[in-house]
C-alpha cells in the first residue's frame, strides 16, 4: 500500500521531494512519481513539509499537524547563550503545584525532538505523587546503602584472605563512598535524591537498533530549556538513573513497562533559590581539522 499521494494539478514539479527522499520519490523529467510504504518510509514528514504547493498528502501522518512556519524566527546567538547560563541544576523547591496544562506542554515539545531513524520511541512517565516520590528516593538510598555494605564486606573478605582488591570492586568503593551520607540525610528526614520536588520526569524507551539514551537525553535537555519559560527549575537525577538500571526494587516501583529502560531522569518545580550571576566552567576540549 502506498502511504504517500501527490495531486498532480497542484504539483509544479519542483523535484525537492525527490531530491530530498530518493528511496520514495522518483523525478522523470518533472514529473514526480512515489511510492512510499514500510520498506522505505520512515515518516519523516519532509516530502510534505517541503512541499510548498501542497500537493502531498501522507496518510500515516497527521495533516492537520504540518503547521506553516512562516517567517523563520531568529535569535540573537548572543542572547541564546546567555539563557543556556543561565540555567542551573536546582535542588530546592516551592510547595506550589505545577499546572497540569504547563507539564502536557512540556510533553508536547518533547515530542518533536529528533530521534534516532526517526524510531520516536521516546516515553515519558510524570509523576507528582508526594507517596510515590518518597517511595522512589527511599529505595535509591538503600539500593546506595546496600551497595556500599556489599563492596565493604567483599574488601573485608580479600583482605583477611590476604588477596588483592580487584580494580573493578575498588572503583565500585569509591564510586559508593561518595553517596554514604545519603542513609544520614535519609534518617534526618531530608529527600537527598529527588529533593522533596513536585515533579518527576522520567524518559524512558523500549529497546532500540538507532540510539534510545541519546533520544531519551535530548527530549529531556529540550524540557529543561522550555521549562526555563516558564519560570521552571529543574535538575537531573543520575543516582535515580543508575538505580533504576540495577535495583529490582526501584524498577518495581518505577512501574516501568517490563522491556523499558530509563535513560534520564528530571526533577522540577518553582526554584526557591535566585541566582543572580552564572557560573564558571572549564573550557572544552577542542580539535580542529581541516
Amino acid at each position: 500500500m502506498n502511504w504517500v499521494t501527490i495531486d498532480q494539478e497542484k504539483c509544479n514539479g519542483c523535484g525537492l521531494c525527490a531530491k530530498r527522499c530518493t528511496r520514495c520519490f522518483t523525478n522523470n523529467d518533472g514529473v514526480i512519481t512515489v511510492q512510499a510504504d514500510e520498506e522505505c518510509c520512515n515518516l519523516c514528514g519532509h516530502c510534505v513539509a517541503l512541499c510548498k504547493p501542497s500537493a502531498i498528502t501522507h496518510s500515516r501522518m497527521d495533516m492537520n499537524n504540518f503547521p506553516s512556519l512562516g517567517d523563520p524566527i531568529s535569535y540573537d546567538p548572543d542572547e541564546f547563550i546567555r539563557f543556556v547560563r543561565q540555567r542551573r541544576s536546582h535542588r530546592g523547591y516551592r510547595n506550589k503545584e505545577v499546572p497540569r496544562g504547563d507539564l502536557e506542554k512540556l510533553i508536547e515539545i518533547g515530542r518533536y525532538c529528533p530521534t534516532g531513524s526517526n524510531l520516536q520511541t521516546v516515553q515519558i512517565k510524570v509523576i507528582t505523587n508526594p507517596k510515590k516520590i518518597k517511595k522512589l528516593s527511599d529505595l535509591t538510598v538503600e539500593y546506595f546503602m546496600e551497595m556500599i555494605n556489599q563492596a565493604d564486606n567483599k574488601i573485608k573478605q580479600l583482605t583477611s584472605e590476604g588477596k588483592p582488591i580487584p580494580a573493578e570492586l575498588a572503583a565500585r568503593k569509591e564510586f559508593a563512598d561518595r553517596y554514604s551520607r545519603l542513609g544520614l540525610a535519609k534518617d534526618l528526614g531530608i529527600d537527598p535524591i529527588l529533593h522533596n520536588a513536585p515533579v518527576v520526569m522520567i524518559f524512558h524507551s523500549p529497546p532500540s537498533p538507532s540510539t534510545p539514551k541519546d533520544d531519551c537525553v535530548i527530549a529531556a535537555q529540550t524540557v529543561v530549556l522550555a521549562a526555563m519559560t516558564m519560570g521552571l527549575g529543574t535538575c537531573y537525577i543520575g543516582l535515580l538513573t543508575n538505580a533504576a538500571l540495577n535495583s529490582p526494587a526501584v524498577q518495581k516501583a518505577m512501574d516501568l513497562p517490563p522491556e523499558n529502560t530509563a535513560h534520564s531522569i528530571l526533577v522540577m518545580g518553582y526554584p526557591r533559590l535566585k541566582f543572580h550571576k552564572a557560573v564558571d566552567r572549564k573550557p572544552l576540549t577542542v580539535q580542529w581539522e581541516k
